[in-house]
C-alpha cells in the first residue's frame, strides 16, 4: 500500500509536468505563436469592491489601444493586464465600443507590438486559424482549429470556428495562416462563441478621449438590447433554439416593436413545435403592422403544421397579395386544399407556383399530379408525373403513379411499359407490377397482350403457377382452348390444389364440346374438392351434353343441395327429369324454382306437361 509521503511525492512530480506539454499542436500553430504572442494581453476585471469579475484576452491593434470582448470590461471599475511573461499591463480605460459586435477599446499605458488586421472576408470555410489568449492561470496559449461556417449579421460575415478554447480566451485574436488577424473571439453564453471579423474591427474610432473604467456607465452586456441582439441573432443562425429564446425575449422585452426579434421568436417556437405560441407571437407582428407579408407567411405555415388547412389559406394568399416574391405561398395553399379535398383548386394553386418558374418544381409537379388523378384529369396527370421525374428520376412512388395515370387515361401500352419499369426499378416487387400489367390489359379486352406478358413471367420463372393460369386464363379470352387446357394441366401438375385450374380446363373441354374429357375433368376435381358446387354443377351438365340424363340427376341434386338458390341447377334437374320422361319430377323441381327464381321458372314452365 502506497503511503502518504510517497503520494505527495509522486503528485509534486506530476505538477513539475509543463502545462503546454500535455495537448500537442502543428509546427504552424506554434509559429504563429512564437511570432505574436507579444500582441497579446491577458487581464482580470475588477468591481468597486475590488472582487474579481471576469478574466479574458485582448491584442494590441496601435499604439497604446488594445481590442477586447466588451462584456469583459463593460462593468470594470478596475482592469489588471499582463503579457506573455507575466508582467503587468496598466489598463487606463475605455477609449470607443461597438455595441452591435460586442467590442470594446481600451487604453494601456504601454507600447507593444501591434498585431496586423487582415482582411477577413477573404477567409473561406475550412481555413485554418489559430487563437492566441489566456487560460485560467493567466498563461498565454495558442488554440488551432479551422472555419466552421459563417453567420449573416448586420450586412458582416461572423465566423464560426471549431477552436477548443476557455473562457478566458474571450477577446482573444485570432489568425489565419499568415498571420493577419481576421477576428476577434467573443463569449456570447458558457462554452459558446464567436470571431466577430477584423473588419468590423478597422472602422472603430480610435481618437476618443479614455473614459476611466470607474466612470464607465456600469452594464450587462448580454442583458443590454445590444447584447441580448448580437447573441439571439448568432444562437438563431447556429439553429441554438433554447439559447435563441431567451435572449430574444430579452431583446422584445427592452424594445417591445422590434418587429424582426418577434420574427425570429416565431420561427423559433416553430422550430420547436410550440405552435400554439408561434401563432400568438406571429399574431401580435400582424398587430403592430398588418403588412407584413412574412408574418402572414407565418402564420399560414404554422396552421398547416397545426392542420387548420381552412385557417391556413387566407394567411397564405395574403402573403402574395402584400409581396408576390413568396411564390411559396401558392405551393403551401395547394397542400391546403388538397387535405380539404379541394382538388380543383389544389391544382389551380400548384399551377399558379409553377408559373412562377421555381428552381426545384419536382415537388409541385407530383402534388399537382396527384390531385389531377382527384379530378380525373389523366392526360395532365400523366404530364405532371413525366415531369416530377425529371427531378426524381426512377422514383418507385412517382413512376407508379405515372402508370396510374396513363391507364386511367387509355393509354394502355404506355401505362405497360410503366410497370415494366417498376419491375426492371423494383425487382422483388417484380411480379407484382406484371400482374398488373395482364390485369390492366384483360379490363381493356386485350387478352392477346395479357398472354404475352404472362408468357414472359413464365420465361423467367418456369414454376410460377401464378403466370401459368393467367396465361391460361387468357388463352380462354382469346377461345385457344386447346392452348389453355394444355396451360392449366401444367398448373395442376405444379400444385393440383388449385382449383380454378381444374375448374377452367372443364370449362374449355366444355367449349370444345368434348364433354366426356369436360365430365373425367370434374370428376377429377370432386375427388380433392368434394364439395365444389361449380365442379358438380358442370358434371352435370357435361352428362347433359352426353345425354346421360340419369348420370346427370345426382350431380345437379348436389349443387341444390349445397346451394338451394342456385336457379339453373333446378332448370337442368328438371331438364333431365323431362328427357327421361319423368314429368312428376319435373314439376315437382319446376315448382321449387318457382320459389328461388320466377323468371326462369317460366321459361321451363313451356315445357312442362
Amino acid at each position: 500500500m502506497m503511503n502518504k509521503k510517497s503520494f505527495l511525492a509522486l503528485s509534486l512530480g506530476l505538477l513539475l509536468i509543463p502545462f503546454s506539454s500535455l495537448f500537442s499542436q502543428s509546427e504552424e500553430a506554434t509559429n504563429i505563436f512564437e511570432n505574436y504572442k507579444q500582441g497579446v494581453v491577458t487581464f482580470v476585471s475588477y468591481d468597486e469592491n475590488k472582487e474579481e469579475i471576469d478574466q479574458g484576452s485582448g491584442f494590441i491593434i496601435g499604439e497604446k489601444i488594445l481590442v477586447t470582448s466588451y462584456g469583459l470590461v463593460c462593468q470594470a471599475k478596475e482592469a489588471e493586464g499582463r503579457d506573455f511573461k507575466g508582467k503587468k499591463v496598466k489598463l487606463d480605460g475605455i477609449l470607443a465600443v461597438d455595441k452591435n459586435f460586442g467590442i470594446a477599446l481600451v487604453q494601456i499605458n504601454r507600447k507593444d507590438p501591434v498585431l496586423t488586421l487582415g482582411n477577413s472576408d477573404r477567409v473561406e470555410k475550412k481555413n485554418k486559424l489559430y487563437a492566441i489568449g489566456g487560460n485560467e492561470a493567466s498563461e498565454i496559449s495558442v488554440s488551432e482549429g479551422e472555419l466552421f461556417n459563417f453567420h449573416e449579421f448586420k450586412s458582416q460575415r461572423l465566423i464560426e470556428a471549431t477552436l477548443s478554447i476557455p473562457d478566458e480566451y474571450n477577446g482573444a485574436p485570432v489568425f489565419d495562416s499568415t498571420g493577419q488577424v481576421i477576428g476577434m473571439i467573443v463569449f456570447l453564453d458558457v462554452g459558446r462563441k464567436i470571431v466577430v471579423p477584423s473588419n468590423v474591427i478597422k472602422i472603430l474610432p480610435k481618437t476618443r478621449a479614455v473614459k476611466k473604467f470607474k466612470d464607465w456607465q456600469k452594464e450587462d452586456y448580454f442583458s443590454s438590447y445590444e447584447g441580448a441582439n448580437l447573441a439571439s441573432e448568432i444562437f438563431y443562425s447556429m439553429n441554438e433554439t433554447g439559447k435563441a429564446e431567451k435572449f430574444l425575449n430579452k431583446v422584445i422585452e427592452l424594445k417591445p416593436d422590434d418587429l424582426h426579434a418577434h420574427l425570429l421568436l416565431a420561427s423559433v417556437y416553430t422550430h420547436q413545435r410550440a405552435y400554439s405560441s408561434a401563432l400568438r407571437t406571429y399574431q401580435k407582428i400582424v398587430e403592430l403592422d398588418p403588412n407584413r407579408d412574412d408574418a402572414h407567411f407565418g402564420l399560414g405555415l404554422v396552421n398547416l403544421k397545426m392542420s387548420k388547412w381552412k385557417e391556413a389559406i387566407p394567411h397564405l394568399e395574403k402573403s402574395v397579395q402584400l409581396n408576390m416574391d413568396n411564390k411559396e405561398a401558392y405551393l403551401h395553399i395547394g397542400t391546403a386544399y388538397q387535405e380539404l379535398r379541394e382538388f380543383d383548386k389544389a391544382v389551380q394553386a400548384y399551377k399558379q407556383y409553377l408559373e412562377t418558374s421555381p428552381n426545384r418544381p419536382w415537388d409541385a409537379y407530383n402534388q399537382l399530379g396527384l390531385s389531377q388523378m382527384e379530378t380525373e384529369e389523366f392526360a395532365d396527370a400523366v404530364h405532371s408525373f413525366t415531369k416530377a421525374l425529371e427531378g426524381y428520376r426512377d422514383d418507385i412512388a412517382i413512376t407508379y403513379k405515372l402508370a396510374q395515370a396513363y391507364e386511367k387515361a387509355g393509354q394502355i401500352d404506355q401505362a405497360a411499359t410503366t410497370y415494366e419499369k417498376l419491375a426492371e426499378l423494383s425487382p422483388e416487387d417484380a411480379k407484382r407490377y406484371y400482374n398488373m400489367v395482364i390485369m390492366m390489359y384483360n379490363t381493356a379486352k386485350m387478352p392477346d397482350k395479357a398472354a404475352e406478358i404472362a408468357r414472359r413471367m413464365i420465361e423467367r420463372n418456369p414454376d410460377d403457377t401464378e403466370a401459368l393460369y393467367n396465361l391460361g386464363f387468357m388463352y380462354v379470352q382469346m377461345e385457344k382452348y386447346d392452348e389453355a387446357i394444355e396451360a392449366f394441366g401444367r398448373v395442376i401438375e405444379k400444385n393440383p390444389g388449385m382449383e380454378y385450374a381444374h375448374l377452367q380446363i372443364g370449362y374449355s373441354y366444355t367449349q370444345l364440346k368434348q364433354y366426356s374429357k369436360a365430365a373425367e375433368a370434374y370428376k377429377n376435381m370432386l375427388e380433392i374438392f368434394p364439395d365444389k358446387e361449380d365442379a358438380w354443377f358442370g358434371l352435370g351438365i357435361a352428362y347433359l351434353q352426353l345425354k346421360k340424363y340419369s348420370e346427370a340427376i345426382d350431380p345437379l341434386r348436389k349443387v341444390i343441395e349445397l346451394n338451394p338458390n342456385r336457379g339453373y341447377a333446378y332448370y337442368n334437374l328438371a331438364i333431365s327429369y323431362l328427357n327421361l320422361r319423368d314429368n312428376y319430377s319435373a314439376r315437382e323441381v319446376y315448382n321449387q324454382l318457382n320459389k328461388v327464381d320466377p323468371e326462369l321458372a317460366q321459361k321451363l314452365k313451356q315445357y312442362i306437361k
